[in-house]
């Protein structure tokens, strides 16, 4: 291993204020033996010893008991700034773009005693690379802004801190790309390598090499001027002459959320759309050169989220969007359910799909976040696109998803760089739960001036768990297009939802 980059083997350690002088003694001499010498120990041990054998047999039925709920003792955090390495020196987490929820991952790995080292995939504008979620503060052991022309000098940088890196993750849609050159780039990280790179990036390749693989793929085309685009939608069956037009839709390639995205009934309206794209930059600052035309789908619309490890697709939550044209957007998100059908059918189905997509886009670790429309033309699902990293949303879906399943998508990545066999343990999609979790945006259909926010009701409720409201009382209220405000709630048990 290079540098300060290192998955060191792990000691074994034994601290019980209980033990006798002669146990103290063999304490002392187990912990000086590493994992490997150890294991050879107990297994020479357990051949001719009946109690070896028999204390080994309650060892690992602890380890197999069922995952600990959340809030108990084993999950508070680790001394701060612990360390695993003889030298002493303190562990760390890289975070690629933590931005939204990558910042929520940032503070729950400082939570766990982690030092955390923020790069920058690009030069953000200042209000970005520190706008975080309320009430959050991040005290970074270093912060880099990756180096496109010269990455050696970034991997350099990291190697050089004075802490045992034991994970590099990414935080955010726009550092999918860097956090794959980085992660391959550093001997003992797991990495999707940078080869399909674009297409877990950019919505053009991302559905070819979906419809390549021989899945359900939406029909599409990338348009860099109108000529191509108005062929491609009169394909589609869009006309301003009848009231059976087929809709489209238009967007970026490189964005995320509803950046940008719309729906288009009409060819006028397509044109229209289309010149507010093109030339434009989306919201990470990335030039929109050309536009994405889609055909529209209808249906429900899920998000399918995992985290995989060397291939094998863990589903850690399954969500039902309700999202609907509001105050001239085409797209607003109403609310957010977390999911489960009474016979597991649809689950079933829906991470199948999700997993050969993950395989089509040689997502084999890390995080992904699969927005999946269930066709009503044909019940089938068809991907509407996938991004290489956690659920966005700020994170507040951690509050959501843990104390109903157990675990979220953030706590199970961090478990990869510090106790991976907990992960190597879960089920490969979530066990049936009781009660349910929602996410509900709170929607202005007029403008004007916030005079005051009357919660108190809502916050009585005894499902009540959290909120964000990120306008004030006499600040400016426009029309929603987008979330500003909205409210969590964890029911558990259905009879009290």
């Amino acid at each position: 291993m290079g540098g300060d980059v290192t998955t060191r083997p792990r000691r074994a350690t034994f601290d019980d204020p209980g033990l006798l002088p002669e146990e103290e003694s063999l304490a002392a001499n187990l912990d000086r033996l590493d994992v490997e010498t150890l294991r050879k120990v107990l297994q020479s041990a357990s051949l001719t010893n009946k109690a070896a054998r028999q204390a080994i047999g309650d060892a690992l039925r602890r380890v197999d008991a069922p995952p600990a709920p959340p809030d108990d003792s084993r999950f508070k955090p680790l001394a701060k700034h612990r360390s695993t390495a003889k030298d002493g020196k303190p562990d760390a987490v890289v975070i690629v773009d933590p931005l939204s929820t990558g910042a929520t991952l940032a503070a729950m790995a400082s939570a766990r005693g982690f030092l955390i080292v923020r790069v920058l995939s690009q030069a953000f504008p200042e209000e970005i690379a520190n706008c975080l979620p309320d009430g959050l503060t991040l005290n970074w052991r270093a912060s880099l802004e990756y180096d496109a022309e010269d990455p050696a000098r970034t991997v350099e940088a990291l190697r050089s801190l004075d802490a045992h890196v034991l994970g590099v993750l990414v935080g955010c849609e726009c550092g999918v790309e860097c956090h794959d050159a980085l992660t391959s780039a550093l001997r003992g990280h797991a990495s999707n390598g940078p080869e399909r790179s674009l297409a877990r990036r950019d919505k053009h390749p991302m559905g070819e090499a979906v419809r390549h693989a021989g899945l359900r793929a939406v029909k599409q085309e990338l348009c860099s001027g109108w000529a191509a685009a108005k062929a491609f939608c009169e394909g589609l069956g869009v006309n301003d002459y009848t009231k059976e037009s087929a809709w489209c839709v238009l967007k970026p390639c490189r964005s995320a959320g509803t950046d940008g995205v719309y729906i288009a009934k009409s060819m006028k309206e397509c044109e229209q759309r289309f010149g507010e794209i093109l030339g434009t930059d989306t919201v990470f600052g990335d030039p929109n050169d050309a536009v994405l035309v889609q055909e529209f789908m209808k249906g429900t619309e899920y998000v399918v989220d995992h985290v995989s490890v060397e291939g094998v697709h863990k589903c850690v939550a399954i969500w039902r969007y309700d999202k609907r044209p509001c105050n001239g957007a085409q797209f607003v998100y109403y609310a957010m359910e977390l999911y489960q059908s009474e016979d597991g059918v649809m689950e079933s189905k829906l991470t199948e799909y999700v997993r050969g997509v993950l395989d089509a886009l040689g997502c084999r670790h890390g995080p992904s976040h699969a927005e999946v429309m269930w066709l009503d033309s044909c019940d089938e699902p068809c991907l509407v696109e996938v991004g290489c990293r956690p659920h966005g949303g700020e994170g507040t879906f951690v509050e959501l998803s843990s104390p109903t399943i157990g675990y979220d998508q953030l706590s199970v990545m961090l478990d990869l760089v510090e106790r991976p066999y907990r992960v190597h343990r879960l089920p490969a999609r979530p066990a049936p739960f009781t009660g349910g979790a929602v996410e509900v945006m709170l929607i202005a259909h007029a403008c004007g001036i916030l005079r005051r926010i009357n919660m108190e009701k809502i916050r009585s409720l005894a499902s009540y768990v959290g909120e964000e409201i990120k306008i004030k009382a006499g600040n400016e209220i426009p029309l929603t297009v987008a979330a500003c405000a909205k409210l969590n709630f964890h029911c558990p048990t259905p009879s009290t939802r």
